[in-house]
């Protein structure tokens, strides 16, 4: 048996409520040369039930739960382990995909193809607020409204510099909008465990950074913002970890990983000097906020680093431990 095109994953939580409307638009699919690999971490509601319907109706579909939890993003990864198709689609618990979604993917696909992302369609709640309905109509960064969009085809060296200008801005897109190529991964990881609220533009930005994207201007894949979602559970949740330690955290990564080494080579002086003082200001207001709230967040624990040669470090010669904290 040949394995298949494109294999959805679809990583679940507790998430009865938007299921049904997402699997059936992941089994009515006008393309018809692929799998659905879905893993449960731990499911307390209807999640699992509503799944082994599904299980048993469709053959094409396959079902693992998790023997112990292993969270958002260790569920992403295990979906992702678990694929065998060629290329991939995320297809969330609350979200849902046009009937020819996957046609029109795999339609861009050429030789040269690593990374395909689609225009972004977020869909509110019916009593979302005014406030609401801004921050994702107008506020909310994409590839369009970026000032260096250029049509359809992005090179590694123009992602690079938009990612520069929008430090920490999701411009790429969520998981369920990005299509990319499985052996991708070989190159450059999987996603980043130790980041939770950008841990998807980090890892779309590892691909695009090294192998450029091509921008599907068709509205394919809803992403549903809701109370319950991931989205808005991150943002109540777990503020000082993501106005302070993610993108202290995220901007580590751009200047010093390896994974990040493309990236780095396509900026001139002036882009990695903004992207190293937005590194510092971060440090700066991450330890002032864990110091002034008496928070004892492990980065700045006397274990993990000396703080002080956070902002004294130099290109090519970090005198901290912070990379324990991110591997």
């Amino acid at each position: 048996m040949t394995n298949p095109l494109v294999s959805i994953c679809i990583p679940t939580y507790n998430g009865d409520k938007y299921l049904v409307e997402c699997l059936e638009s992941c089994v009515r699919q006008s393309f018809t040369d692929y799998e659905i690999i879905i893993c449960d971490d731990g499911s307390s509601d209807r999640t699992v039930s509503i799944i082994e319907e599904y299980v048993a109706r469709y053959e094409f579909i396959k079902f693992i739960k998790n023997e112990k939890k292993l969270g958002l993003v260790g569920n992403w990864n295990k979906c992702l382990n678990l694929s065998s198709g060629t290329w991939i689609k995320y297809v969330f618990q609350d979200d849902y995909i046009t009937n020819d979604c996957l046609e029109k993917f795999v339609h861009q696909i050429t030789d040269s193809t690593q990374l395909v992302v689609c225009k972004r369609h977020f869909v509110l709640p019916n009593n979302a607020s005014s406030d609401d309905l801004n921050y994702y109509t107008n506020v909310v960064r994409t590839l369009e409204n970026t000032s260096n969009f250029r049509g359809k085809v992005f090179s590694p060296e123009l992602i690079s510099k938009i990612a520069v200008e929008n430090i920490c801005l999701n411009f790429i897109g969520e998981p369920s909008l990005v299509f990319f190529k499985k052996s991708v991964i070989q190159e450059v990881g999987l996603f980043n465990n130790n980041l939770k609220q950008i841990c998807d533009l980090e890892f779309a930005l590892r691909i695009a950074s090294k192998f450029g994207l091509t921008y599907l201007p068709e509205q394919l894949c809803a992403f549903r913002i809701h109370q319950d979602s991931t989205t808005s559970t991150n943002v109540s949740n777990k503020y000082f970890e993501i106005h302070y330690v993610e993108p202290l955290l995220f901007s580590y990564l751009l200047l010093f990983d390896d994974k990040f080494s493309a990236f780095r080579s396509h900026l001139h002086f002036a882009r990695l000097f903004k992207l190293k003082l937005y590194f510092k200001l971060k440090a700066y207001k991450a330890y002032s906020v864990n110091i002034k709230d008496n928070r004892k967040h492990y980065l700045f624990t006397e274990a993990n680093m000396n703080f002080r040669k956070i902002l004294d470090c130099k290109k090519g010669n970090l005198l901290i431990k912070l990379i324990a904290a991110i591997r």
